[in-house]
């Protein structure tokens, strides 16, 4: 007996667990097991947080770039500022042999190791001094790894609040403000 049900209406609206009695004659009462509740699946991932949408890229790409296991989560704070600087010494030692430690602190070493860069500089220094910026809320526009007009004039605005020369070059001194605090 299937209750006036064929065997694929039965199929088709098949649960788990389900109970099916008959009385007499062809009614059915189906009765299902009271639901369980079931904790929510943990990630293994770091989570990704609903702070700055910037900040969260930067932060992804400290990661994937630096391997800097950040918390991405658009929050910027003392690691992603760390980590920062890991990428700057890490860029420092590749592209100028400066043989830094790679630790993430500022420290007289790195900032002697600094080269200064400024419009028409492209790369992955233009890129940390951009994400820099962003960090500090000096926004360059979009963190594109091209020191053009938008880092130029964040890079001013930074160094006129700061009060160091607003020479719109990224230099020790414009490297120290952004990272020894």
């Amino acid at each position: 007996m299937t209750g006036g049900l064929s065997f694929t209406q039965l199929q088709a609206g098949k649960r788990p667990n389900l109970t099916l009695k008959f009385k007499s004659g062809s009614e059915a009462i189906v009765t299902e097991p009271p639901k369980k509740e079931v904790a929510p699946e943990v990630s293994k991932k770091p989570s990704i947080g609903k702070g700055d949408s910037t900040i969260i890229s930067i932060q992804k790409t400290l990661n994937s770039r630096y391997g800097c296991n950040l918390v991405v989560d658009g929050i910027t704070g003392p690691k992603t500022k760390s980590a920062l600087i890991k990428a700057l010494q890490t860029e420092l030692n590749r592209q100028f042999n400066k043989k830094l430690v790679v630790d993430g602190k500022w420290g007289a070493k790195t900032k002697a190791a600094i080269v200064t860069i400024k419009k028409g500089a492209k790369g992955n220094l233009t890129w940390i001094l951009q994400a820099a910026l962003y960090t500090e809320g000096y926004n360059p526009g979009s963190l594109d790894s091209i020191f053009g007009k938008g880092t130029e004039t964040a890079l001013e605005k930074f160094q006129k609040a700061k009060k160091i020369t607003a020479d719109k070059k990224a230099g020790k001194g414009t490297f120290a403000e952004l990272f020894a605090s």
